[in-house]
């Protein structure tokens, strides 16, 4: 897309223009991400993308990173945007679950600030056909994935295990492994199931069927109503939704709808990043939607009308300062103080 063609899109969608002295603009981000072929790195990829062909600014992008460890890096001032979570928003303001052993975390998270959010995709809880597992009940004395220690995904995984069936890492075997290696093990088979938050349709969970048989297992309509499971669903960026029985191709066996946690992330920020910086990242990203839906399917939700849902941080002074200029409304409660 021209820059010519990028203006008529932003025209189209009735967004304004305000344009930025490219001396005005920090000229080098630290950015952090999850894997590679995770949906928040084609995320994270293609913001890189458009920023750059958009504007001066370059990101130094790095992988691998868990939302937690970001979290924390970006509330010290270590990186400037990165994969955020509502769920690890909440823990760290209120110094609970990976935070509760820190005592500065709550005034740490003033620090943090939000840019956007979009739908990470369902939690899959993902086995063989062949593997004998019906249910979450059948996991007993089974090797399964729920994700890296102390990352919230494994919070979320630990409790839908625990609210299903009243079982604690001990009565199953935990394998305690990255993401990248415990999708690994799925596919080798060293594990009997997997609990994988990811977009949907999920290219990890498509390669899966390419190799065999797979069977989505649902969570039961008890779990949500006793245990950790009940009280997960009320944190912002918590959902329960539905995945089709047969999104997967003629290799998926399942026959009904299979129900399941939903997830939003982010792109989360710091209150000392230049809001110029910021502001045109967000413009660069709004301007161009065109660019950013055709990196996948999923990413057709990302829009201004989806960007500030499950908030629960401040929105950065820059991309609310984007957000006023473009009539996007953004709650009461998330405007940054700075910005007042």
């Amino acid at each position: 897309m021209t820059r010519r063609t990028a203006m008529g899109s932003m025209a189209a969608l009735g967004l304004a223009s305000t344009a930025i002295p490219a001396w005005a603009l920090q000229e080098n981000l630290r950015v952090h991400t999850g894997s590679p072929g995770s949906s928040t790195f084609t995320f994270t990829t293609t913001m890189q993308t458009i920023v750059q062909r958009e504007t001066p600014i370059k990101m130094n992008v790095t992988s691998g990173q868990t939302a937690t460890r970001s979290t924390l890096d970006a509330a010290n001032g270590n990186v400037d945007l990165f994969i955020s979570s509502p769920a690890i928003n909440y823990y760290m303001s209120e110094g609970i679950q990976m935070f509760s052993g820190m005592a500065n975390a709550p005034e740490l998270f003033k620090n943090v600030r939000q840019v956007v959010n979009f739908p990470l995709g369902p939690y899959h809880i993902i086995t063989y056909a062949d593997s004998g597992i019906e249910t979450l009940e059948d996991c007993r004395g089974r090797r399964i994935f729920i994700g890296p220690p102390g990352g919230a995904a494994t919070t979320v995984g630990l409790a839908i295990m625990e609210s299903a069936t009243g079982m604690k890492p001990g009565d199953y075997e935990q394998a305690k492994l990255d993401w990248s290696s415990g999708q690994q093990a799925f596919q080798d088979r060293q594990v009997d199931l997997a609990i994988i938050p990811t977009e949907l349709p999920s290219a990890s969970m498509m390669q899966f069927a390419l190799l065999g048989k797979i069977k989505l297992i649902t969570i039961p309509d008890e779990a949500l109503t006793r245990g950790p499971l009940q009280d997960m669903l009320k944190i912002p960026g918590r959902t329960m939704t539905e995945i089709p029985p047969d999104i997967y191709g003629e290799n998926q066996v399942n026959e009904d709808p299979i129900a399941a946690v939903g997830s939003w992330v982010g792109i989360g920020s710091h209150v000392g990043v230049d809001a110029d910086t910021v502001y045109a990242v967000t413009k660069a990203m709004f301007e161009n939607l065109p660019d950013m839906h055709a990196a996948a399917d999923w990413m057709d939700y990302f829009t201004t009308d989806t960007a500030l849902l499950q908030l629960n941080a401040p929105v950065h002074a820059g991309a609310y300062r984007w957000y006023k200029e473009n009539g996007v409304e953004v709650p009461e409660e998330y405007i940054p103080p700075e910005a007042v």
